[in-house]
């Protein structure tokens, strides 16, 4: 409950609230143009955020009273993790493509949160999902799908796409 682990709650909404604001600064063009040392600057403290938070969801995860939230917790934090780790290793490499693609996976689990709260609300407020009757396989239904759908569009979009446009050259 909250109040068992009032610490661990409050430590990971204080550090994953970081990349949920620094965010969109980052991906803003005109003010990482003009202001490169401010989006140098916010993209450490992103980085520390997300890290900072994907630790403390971990922790949050092992310890979750609910068994269908432990695995989907556990795969988002250690995906969150990694996408924030793999846009720094590939900033520090000078690879501005490959980082410009792992931030945007990266800030799109920062956004499970979000989405998360919008499927809590069409399940239920509007009675999306009615058809699965069991309530925690709902409440681990609609938690998959806040991370795993977000997640699967944007490579779609930015991966996916693009692979199916490109020509082979045979020569």
């Amino acid at each position: 409950t909250f109040w068992n682990k009032q610490f661990w709650f409050v430590s990971h909404l204080a550090t994953a609230v970081i990349p949920l604001i620094t965010g969109p600064f980052q991906f803003w063009a005109w003010f990482r143009k003009r202001y490169i040392k401010w989006h140098r600057f916010l993209g450490k403290v992103y980085i520390i955020g997300s890290l900072s938070g994907g630790l403390t969801a971990i922790y949050l995860g092992i310890t979750q009273p609910y068994p269908g939230s432990v695995v989907p917790t556990l795969i988002l934090a250690t995906l969150w993790l990694f996408m924030t780790s793999a846009a720094w290793v590939t900033i520090k490499r000078k690879n501005v493509q490959a980082h410009r693609l792992f931030m945007i996976r990266s800030y799109t689990l920062t956004l499970a949160f979000v989405f998360l709260r919008i499927l809590s609300d069409l399940v239920y407020k509007h009675n999306f999902l009615s058809f699965i009757k069991n309530e925690d396989v709902k409440d681990a239904t609609y938690e998959w799908m806040s991370w795993v759908l977000p997640l699967l569009t944007v490579e779609f979009i930015i991966s996916w796409i693009p692979l199916l446009k490109q020509k082979k050259n045979y020569r």
